[in-house]
């Protein structure tokens, strides 16, 4: 019997509360953590809402302040509008509601409010010391795609630039991630699927890093399994409350998978195209992974026959197709980036991202700049076709 390989396991998440109508149960986490004033960071999709009035209800007792942040991608104006709400609010819990924008705001608002001065100084990927806020940390996700009410990261940009900065710290995980399915029924079928499909390049992508290892891969084994299954029929019965709930703990169990293993390439290619052609997170995923799990198919081995098995497909990458054709995803780069030198950038900015060393095959830079070329032609649901010959073509003066 062979003994498992050195692996490194990483969660900060407490305690994880999942069932339809728990959202009821916030009064008495509180009250169980003799917390009185709440702070609540919340989509401003929500404000003025239903959702909104439900939540100033439920904590009433707690005085409840509400903050609303835009659903784009945090920046660093967004994080430090929450800062100074948060300090001002003197709250001794934070409740982030929402899509990954709210959550990772709050993430980052508490850290920038407890570790003063400019965030540049709390960012690495790796992780840096950052002093812990003393509020009780709870998020709230109400679509199932990014997996940050569990993960100890937030990705934010700096605002004017197309830098995005990685901040990483235990010390930024949420302490209670509660997962409440209802919450998620009213999501439209876009945002359920590109989210969704976020969740299934988590999936895959943890599962087959290099860093993946035996206390990862049950998570993201679980996680595409649910996924795979769950998220056509969520985006076709957005009320169907089975389906929105198994999205909603494979969404959460990739997050615990990727915290530890990270991603890949389709996330490298993903961030450069987020942050130089504002492609949505979630869609810049589904227009990346078939294509990068074609590519890595010579390196994939059990793990890519065990993924296209749970996709009921023949390779890991025609799974990946289809399930992407079946949530109305299959696009074209050509819609976001339409000339050589945009995508020139793309490969090259995805050349710089930390997830390209846990590819499970290593690319060059020739290799990254086909595959983006690549992208540009719909799968149709089919294998992808790769080609990894390209010549760049003049553009007409």
């Amino acid at each position: 019997m062979k003994a498992p390989a050195p692996f490194t396991f990483n969660h900060a998440t407490h305690r994880v509360v999942y069932g339809a109508g728990c959202l009821a149960q916030l009064p008495s986490m509180a009250s169980y953590e003799r917390r009185t004033r709440a702070f609540v960071v919340i989509d401003e999709f929500f404000i003025g809402g239903e959702l909104q009035a439900r939540l100033d209800d439920l904590l009433r007792p707690l005085s409840p302040r509400f903050h609303g942040v835009p659903r784009h991608e945090p920046d660093t104006d967004t994080v430090e509008a929450a800062r100074a709400a948060l300090v001002d609010s003197d709250a001794d819990i934070a409740i982030a509601v929402g899509g990954g924008s709210a959550m990772d705001t709050a993430k980052a608002a508490r850290m920038a409010a407890s570790n003063p001065g400019p965030i540049d100084d709390i960012v690495g990927p790796a992780g840096v010391f950052m002093h812990p806020h003393p509020s009780l940390f709870v998020c709230v996700p109400t679509t199932a795609g990014t997996g940050s009410e569990v993960s100890s990261s937030a990705i934010v940009a700096k605002s004017g630039t197309d830098y995005k900065m990685v901040l990483n710290s235990p010390e930024m995980s949420a302490r209670i991630a509660l997962l409440d399915p209802e919450l998620s029924v009213t999501a439209p079928a876009g945002v359920t699927a590109a989210s969704g499909y976020d969740a299934v390049t988590h999936a895959v992508e943890a599962f087959t890093s290099k860093l993946a290892g035996p206390m990862t891969d049950p998570f993201a084994r679980s996680a595409l399994s649910l996924l795979a299954t769950a998220l056509p029929v969520a985006c076709r019965e957005p009320e169907n409350l089975d389906a929105r709930a198994a999205c909603l703990v494979g969404s959460m169990q990739a997050g615990i998978a990727f915290n530890s293993a990270h991603l890949g390439l389709a996330h490298a290619i993903a961030g450069a195209l987020g942050a130089l052609n504002h492609v949505p997170h979630g869609l810049a995923n589904a227009l990346a992974l078939p294509w990068t799990m074609a590519y890595n198919q010579p390196a994939l081995g059990a793990k890519g026959d065990e993924i296209a098995h749970l996709l009921g497909a023949s390779t890991a990458a025609e799974g990946l197709s289809r399930l992407r054709c079946e949530v109305g995803l299959d696009q074209s780069l050509d819609d976001w980036v339409n000339d050589d030198t945009g995508r020139d950038n793309v490969a090259a900015g995805a050349m710089k991202s930390g997830q390209v060393r846990v590819n499970p095959r290593t690319p060059d830079a020739a290799a990254v700049r086909a595959i983006v070329e690549a992208m540009r032609t719909p799968t149709g649901g089919v294998q992808p076709e790769l080609a990894l010959e390209y010549s760049p073509r003049r553009e007409a003066s």
